[in-house]
């Protein structure tokens, strides 16, 4: 895709005008300089949802704690919870600091001030086990690869890692803390992400039912839940200051993965009502009409409203928008915030020509992938409506699903290049670049079942481009020359676990092969970096022969990591007696290994599994690279659990 011009193919598609269907009264380009100037601000929370806003969210503190650069991560400062009462704390720091500047506070005050009245990030949060976690799921036991085995079952014990409870006092005291109170228990991605995350949530409820949680996986469901009937919408995660913006809406989908795995009509009609609040946003906020020459479109794009840097990454937004005219600033802002509202942040799949992040134009960007992912909503409203025997509402979603399946082929579908694409708006035609979100449609079926020759044509299109072409995976992009995350040579599990399943589920043998193979390439790499690491990573370098985790963007790569593990265990069950574990890649063998190869299963006092084929065994809450062990330690340790 690299060789082909941007706007190539820009004639398949001529957009008249679009207007925004919101009560935002210019959500797609804030006001130019030539327009008149600075627009009003909106911060990312403030006194309608927030009683702590002028701590965590805007003011003179948050500013100042970046100014001097007292955390090496922005996030950590308003992850910190307060000792005190915000009015408190906050005339305490205007009686310390009112009469100096931000830039003139003295920094050892400021740092002294701040572990006076904050207490450290996470401090909020309980560790948890899964009231229904046991060692030995049935799904998992039978992987037919006793090293994967091994594996997978070491991954389920990380689920008792990632469980997080938020602390029983903080209800009556929600003032004190950035962290939005759940009722429920909730696997966290792992690392800096402490607390939930909207779209992540789906492949840890595809994990977590691979390992027969579903008393976890409804849980964290009624929590998302709980977020919609408060706020219209689940925020990008369980912070105070995301209250702006949302991340890819999977709510759905995640009760339809839960209702196929129960069949549990009554939760899902408990449901219903939330997913079609949820709905609402989407319809009422991030919707837009597209005049086109052939008609009018209504379509989704990310698109917050918040138009300042997000606290939790502030001062990096603050140092971007540096060499930024002053009038552009707001519009930048918001369209960094709307990258992060994809999930993407960040890609230059918002930025303009020039690839670089000052250029970045998310707001001008339709994407394909959230509105194949609303059109597989839809799907799966009307599925869920029929099974839960509401015949008039699934044949409203049927009609709505079927209508918006046309607008996707209309907006997105390039004729010429046969394959879909993100739509700019400001150039009037499609990004040809290749960017795995192109696949979301074959993922979400959104085309007609009997058109196969779409599916085929975005197969031979990503074939011809060499994105399978790598040991370790599909990469998020080709764009080589970036520096963002969301880009080459980086990987990500979700991206990767969408195309192999859009390709899983064709009719076409060829792309189902194709799915395995990717498949194949995605889990053994995973496990070389396991084997290596002790580690689960969010993301993957995927062109090395022995990839290594990814890298880029504004933190260091995190480990955990909730949606890699849900994907890698959602793998081997889906292929539970193919895959098939290179023998380059084993452990080591002991001599008795040689000699037999029983495996035995038995559980130990903490309710922990021990699996042992000859000497060598694997805790499944330990890391996998600790079972690569010296022979005369492992007999030591096959000794101490006999006893």
């Amino acid at each position: 895709f690299s060789s082909l011009l941007f706007s190539s193919f820009s004639q398949d598609l001529v957009v008249d005008e679009f207007v925004p269907l919101t009560d935002d009264p210019d959500p797609h380009r804030p006001t130019s300089p030539e327009g008149g100037g600075v627009e009003p601000t909106v911060n990312v929370c403030d006194e309608t949802n927030a009683e702590n806003w002028y701590i965590y969210c805007s003011g003179r503190l948050l500013e100042a704690v970046n100014v001097h650069s007292l955390f090496n991560d922005s996030k950590t400062f308003v992850d910190m919870p307060l000792k005190e009462d915000p009015k408190y704390v906050h005339d305490k720091f205007n009686d310390l600091f009112g009469n100096f500047s931000v830039d003139q506070i003295n920094r050892d005050d400021l740092f002294a001030f701040v572990n006076e009245n904050f207490s450290p990030p996470g401090s909020e949060l309980a560790s948890c086990v899964p009231m229904d976690w046991h060692p030995s799921p049935q799904k998992i036991m039978g992987i037919q690869d006793p090293d994967l085995r091994e594996w997978a079952l070491t991954l389920h014990g990380i689920w008792k890692q990632l469980c997080k409870k938020i602390h029983e006092d903080i209800e009556d005291h929600k003032d004190r803390y950035s962290l939005i109170w759940l009722e429920h228990e909730f696997i966290a991605p792992g690392g800096r992400f402490r607390e939930f995350y909207y779209w992540d949530a789906y492949w840890i409820v595809k994990g977590l039912i691979a390992s027969e949680m579903y008393t976890t996986v409804q849980k964290m469901i009624e929590n998302l839940g709980s977020m919609i009937e408060r706020y219209g919408f689940v925020p990008n995660g369980g912070r105070i200051y995301y209250l702006k913006r949302s991340q890819p809406p999977m709510f759905s989908a995640m009760v339809y993965e839960y209702y196929e795995s129960t069949h549990d009509k009554a939760f899902v009609r408990k449901m219903l009502p939330i997913m079609e609040l949820e709905q609402e946003f989407w319809n009422g906020k991030r919707m837009i009409e597209v005049k086109m020459t052939t008609g009018n479109f209504s379509v989704y794009q990310y698109r917050t409203e918040a138009n300042v840097p997000r606290p939790e990454s502030y001062r990096e937004d603050i140092l971007s928008a540096q060499h930024i005219n002053e009038n552009d600033r707001q519009r930048f802002w918001r369209d960094i915030a709307s990258a992060a509202e994809s999930g993407w942040d960040f890609s230059t799949r918002w930025f303009k020509e020039s690839g670089i992040m000052v250029d970045i134009e998310t707001t001008s960007v339709l994407p394909v992938d959230l509105n194949a992912l609303q059109c597989w909503n839809m799907d799966i409203l009307e599925y869920l409506y029929e099974r839960t025997g509401n015949k008039s509402q699934s044949e409203h979603y049927r009609n709505k699903r079927a209508d918006f399946r046309d607008t996707i082929h209309h907006v997105f579908y390039n004729n010429t290049a046969g394959s879909w694409f993100d739509y700019n708006l400001r150039t009037k035609g499609h990004n040809l670049e290749f960017y795995a979100s192109i696949a979301v449609p074959l993922f979400t079926g959104c085309y007609h079942s009997l058109n196969q020759a779409k599916s085929e044509s975005l197969f031979k299109l990503m074939n011809e481009s060499g994105v399978f072409n790598y040991p370790g995976g599909v990469p998020t992009s080709m764009n080589g020359n970036s520096s963002e995350q969301w880009d080459f040579p980086n990987g990500f599990s979700n991206l990767n676990h969408m195309i192999i399943e859009g390709l899983r589920k064709s009719e076409n043998a060829q792309m189902q092969d194709k799915a395995f193979k990717i498949a194949e390439k995605w889990v053994f790499g995973n496990y070389k970096v396991f084997a290596e690491t002790g580690h689960m990573w969010e993301k993957y370098n995927v062109i090395g022969n022995v990839p290594k985790p990814g890298s880029g963007g504004e933190y260091d790569v995190q480990d955990g990591f909730g949606w890699t593990n849900g994907v890698i265990l959602d793998l081997l069950i889906t292929y539970n007696h193919r895959l098939k574990l290179p023998e380059n890649l084993r452990p080591t063998p002991s001599p008795t290994d040689a000699a037999t190869d029983e495996q035995t299963i038995s559980d130990t006092s903490d309710s922990n599994v021990v699996i042992s084929r000859g000497t060598r065994s694997i805790d499944s809450t330990t890391s996998l690279s600790s079972s690569f062990l010296p022979v005369s330690s492992l007999l030591i340790i096959l000794s101490l659990l006999l006893l």
